[in-house]
């Protein structure tokens, strides 16, 4: 068929070079080796690859490999038609009524490019439906009803001075560049970027109306009226029109198409053929994926088990779809034929939508996001789940597939792990399904992107978008360059399948997004290298120090921006420890990594904290410790590479203001309940589950006057200079209490010691010993605190080791 979508050219011409390649080598060679010897460095692109990633046209538009000489033109030009060209013009915004932009076919839709599905139930039609009624029927003022019979003429007048307009808000199109104009007639298709869920209501309702006349003009066939059967038939053409725009000696088109799996049952609403299936042609039956589809005016009379043969083998847009479709044909039914003809009218002249036509999907994304919109936002990684599925994925049946699992793994994350994933040994753990959420699969991308390509990639605007395809294009090319090398070593003739999109997410994405699901969420346990039947080889006690150090990196990486960069490393390290732990059980690389590398990134992690240096130097260790660890001859300490450094890093310590700000407690707390971890580990007691920690001021920032603390600290320069130092606060657990609590704990020495007694942290525990808390007894906990960091951080001469 000539009729191909964006995406169907795109896969054509990527099927062509793949089909055409005798070798793995000829595939991998369609993908730019890194400008660097070193892989880990940005890819530099030809400029084939550097116009597909920021090009006039939608990312899907472009093909995803480099196409030979005259194996595009075969595919675009099918049919000696010519291809028409989208406006190239800056960014246009135009206020249309409903009944031009469904005139004719200049303004066709498709969204297949759009990685979201129709998502809108009865509720979101009800509400849009029930603002057109309101509008249409003249009761959005003072709820007056204006559908009454008044024959008054000046009621009439009042009436129809009452309707006003109706703004569906804004919709945002990306022109396309496969309209045949030959095949198609004058004309444009536009991409939808954002509007799809109200473009696809409108269209269902348009169809409710187009049906409720159909069927009355033909049971009235038959009575006396036919002149007003005629007029009714008349009317559902009208908007037959509207939804198929029908040219002489064309082909047929939709107004809107979906992707191929969720438009089974909106393009046979679309068409609208009430006899039987029989008639439908063979183009119709291949897009029903073997579904046998009543006609649509019999779709509110289907039993149960009717409903369920018909929706079970569809998507869940395709279920939508059919309830909305239903629900809106009965609730039109309630209305007499001048109300609905009333609401017709009223859709087609009234309703207008602000139409911006961007001229490059990058600014419809920048509109996209800048505006706060009902439903869920668009953000950069759902296109970049549309390049990962659709883009860089040959096969169609593994498209959906992988689009699928994304959606699996995207969905809400559940409170814990699911209990069916083990700890085995084998490399599935990670790809069983597993909810974690988009902000996570984001996050995932941000911190493996950034690793792979060395390079700081900013979050904002969206842009991170183009830097994660250049990611994704490098981990192409490095794959099928080493399945080519593997290739030609092989005495097998059987074809090797490229490395594409599918591979991508299954081995770099979704485990990366799992496992930093579990550090985030304190699910230390579930990770294959801690577990006791794969790692046979650590002890208890290791297992915990790891533990502890994960936990203290968890705590300041999310408590304190300063250190976000971190977060780089570790999941880097915690990715290694998981593939070594699947394939080998444990092993020196594995030791290496939670004995070597763990205590550095966690030091360096506290120093960025305290020290709080620039980005640029933040950025600049975390790529000289991944370059340390890609070394296995390196000595992972060399990442400090100035003395002074570590020297000072305790005299910031001593002189930082913790108390001061909401970071400081923060960090604070992560560093006693560290320091405490540590001195119960060593004297061989039990660890208390992970949780939320605060800290307390022992000397309170407020107190009586007369009271003990102002005898105890009776120089106010001397209670604000130790106030909002380490020394002065104490770990508690995060645990709600009553307000008479809070008042006495800060009352008095004695009464802080009864809940300090209660804490399980030891550092809190010991203060019940002290007789009082006066200057000195601050100074004193001050420097064991100090003390206590060569011991858990190994400062000084430790460091070197």
């Amino acid at each position: 068929s000539t009729k191909t979508s964006i995406y169907q050219t795109t896969m054509t011409s990527a099927l062509t070079v793949a089909l055409a390649a005798t070798t793995l080598a000829t595939f991998a060679s369609a993908f730019t080796p890194p400008s660097s010897s070193s892989v880990h460095h940005a890819i530099a692109a030809p400029a084939a690859s550097k116009t597909a990633l920021h090009q006039e046209l939608p990312f899907f538009a472009a093909p995803a490999f480099q196409q030979s000489n005259g194996s595009s033109s075969s595919s675009s030009q099918s049919g000696g038609g010519s291809q028409s060209s989208p406006p190239q013009s800056a960014t246009v915004t135009l206020r249309l009524p409903l009944g031009t932009l469904f005139d004719g076919r200049d303004y066709i839709f498709v969204t297949e490019s759009n990685v979201r599905g129709y998502e809108w139930t009865e509720k979101e039609t009800d509400i849009l439906l029930d603002d057109l009624m309101d509008a249409a029927l003249g009761t959005i003022q003072g709820g007056q009803d204006t559908t009454t019979t008044n024959t008054n003429n000046n009621n009439q007048q009042q009436q129809q001075q009452q309707i006003t307009d109706y703004e569906l808000s804004q919709i945002v199109l990306v022109p396309t560049s496969d309209w045949d104009s030959n095949l198609l007639g004058l004309g444009s298709r536009y991409d939808v970027y954002d509007g799809q869920q109200r473009l696809v209501t409108l269209n269902l309702l348009l169809a409710s109306l187009r049906d409720s006349f159909q069927l009355e003009a033909t049971s009235s066939e038959g009575s006396s009226s036919k002149k007003r059967s005629v007029a009714l038939e008349a009317t559902a053409n009208e908007i037959s029109s509207m939804l198929m725009p029908r040219k002489v000696r064309k082909e047929d088109v939709k107004r809107i198409t979906l992707r191929k799996r969720d438009n089974v049952l909106l393009e046979k609403i679309l068409v609208n053929n009430l006899d039987d299936d029989d008639d439908d042609d063979e183009e119709d039956k291949t897009t029903t994926t073997a579904v046998s589809l009543p006609p649509t005016n019999t779709w509110s009379k289907l039993t149960p088990k009717q409903k369920s043969h018909l929706l079970t083998p569809l998507s869940n847009a395709n279920t939508r779809i059919y309830h909305n479709f239903v629900h809106l044909t009965k609730r039109l039914s309630l209305l007499t034929t001048r109300e609905r003809l009333r609401l017709l009218d009223y859709i087609v002249e009234r309703v207008h939508l602000l139409v911006c036509i961007p001229e490059t999907s990058r600014i419809a994304r920048n509109i996209v996001m800048s505006q706060g919109r009902k439903g869920m936002d668009n953000e950069a990684v759902d296109d970049f789940k549309g390049l990962v599925c659709f883009r860089y994925t040959l096969d169609e049946d593994d498209m959906y597939q992988t689009f699928d699992q994304w959606d699996e793994l995207a969905a809400e994350p559940a409170a814990a792990i699911s209990s069916s994933i083990t700890n085995d040994s084998s490399s599935s753990s990670l790809s069983k399904p597993i909810a974690v959420g988009r902000d996570i699969i984001s996050s995932a991308c941000l911190l493996r992107a950034s690793a792979a390509l060395r390079t700081k990639i900013r979050s904002r605007g969206g842009d991170e978008v183009y830097e994660w395809e250049r990611w994704l294009r490098q981990e192409l090319w490095l794959q099928n360059q080493l399945l080519a090398k593997q290739h030609e070593k092989s005495t097998s003739t059987t074809p090797l399948q490229p490395w594409q999109g599918k591979d991508f997410f299954a081995k770099k994405i979704q485990p990366a997004s799992i496992v930093l699901h579990k550090f985030r969420t304190r699910q230390f346990d579930e990770f294959s290298f801690l577990s006791k039947d794969v790692n046979k080889k650590m002890t208890k006690k290791e297992r915990s120090s790891v533990i502890a150090r994960l936990d203290f990196l968890r705590d300041v990486i999310m408590g304190v921006t300063s250190t976000k960069e971190a977060e780089i490393v570790v999941l880097d390290i915690l990715l290694r420890a998981e593939e070594e732990a699947a394939s080998n059980g444990g092993g020196s690389s594995l030791d290496r990594y939670l004995e070597e590398f763990l205590p550095l990134v966690e030091s360096w992690t506290l120093w960025m904290a305290l020290t709080r240096p620039s980005p640029m130097q933040r950025h600049a260790r975390v790529f000289s410790l991944l370059d340390a660890m890609d070394d296995v001859d390196s000595v992972g300490a060399g990442i400090f590479a100035e003395e002074d450094e570590m020297e000072n890093l305790k005299a910031a310590m001593d002189e930082y203001e913790f108390g001061a700000s909401a970071g400081g407690k923060r960090l604070a707390a992560a560093i006693l309940k560290r320091m405490s971890t540590h001195l119960m580990l060593e004297e061989k007691k039990g660890i208390p589950d992970g949780g939320d920690v605060s800290v307390d001021f022992i000397l309170p920032s407020k107190f009586a006057k007369g009271s003990e603390w102002e005898k105890q600290w009776p120089e106010e320069e001397q209670r604000v200079e130790w106030m909002n130092r380490i020394g002065n606060l104490a770990l508690v657990s995060s645990r709600p209490r009553s307000r008479t609590a809070r008042k006495t704990a800060d009352s008095s020495w004695e009464q802080k010691c009864v809940d300090f007694k209660k804490e399980p942290w030891l550092l809190t525990r010991q203060l019940v010993e002290l007789d009082g808390w006066d200057a000195a007894a601050v100074q004193d906990q001050q420097k064991d605190i100090l003390s206590l960091t060569d011991l858990v951080w190994s400062f000084g001469e430790g460091s070197k080791q």
